[in-house]
């Protein structure tokens, strides 16, 4: 392989330039051209690589200084709450309109109960009202009927 690199390498020295009315080219010109090309993608790719590998560890060590500050931020946020629990908040009766039923109001705050405890938060249910319709039922079919997509 090394005799032949050197036979092409030598022929390209002997004869670098190609005329453009020569048709048929020598197989040392062919070659050499070939192994050149092969040469110069390989040498690109080796060098991507390297590019890729040097990126990779700049972002490993820069991820890694992220991490560990998240880490103190977490540890001393535990700290933090270990040394201040706050009390307890004691709910107060919610206030309910009249003509609303109590089991409407048993519903609504098992919903939020269910959703404070999926979040870690406690929400508290304050007052119970009927909601007031915004715009007559005419005005809404109205809207719906205009803003429909084609």
């Amino acid at each position: 392989m090394i005799n032949f690199l050197n036979t092409a390498a030598q022929m390209v020295a002997a004869k670098s330039t190609i005329s453009p009315d020569q048709k048929d080219l020598g197989a040392g010109t062919v070659a050499s051209v070939v192994i050149t090309g092969i040469v110069v993608v390989f040498i690109g790719l080796v060098l991507l690589i390297l590019l890729v590998s040097i990126y990779g560890k700049i972002f490993d060590v820069i991820n890694g200084r992220a991490a560990r500050k998240a880490e103190e931020a977490k540890k001393a946020a535990e700290a933090a709450k270990a040394v201040a629990k706050p009390e307890p908040i004691k709910a107060a009766a919610p206030v309910v309109e009249d003509g609303i039923e109590e089991e409407t109001v048993a519903v609504i705050m098992a919903a939020i109960s269910a959703m404070s405890s999926a979040e870690g938060k406690k929400l508290v249910l304050k007052s119970v009202k009927t909601a007031k319709s915004q715009r007559p039922a005419w005005s809404t079919a109205g809207i719906i009927d205009n803003t429909r997509p084609f």
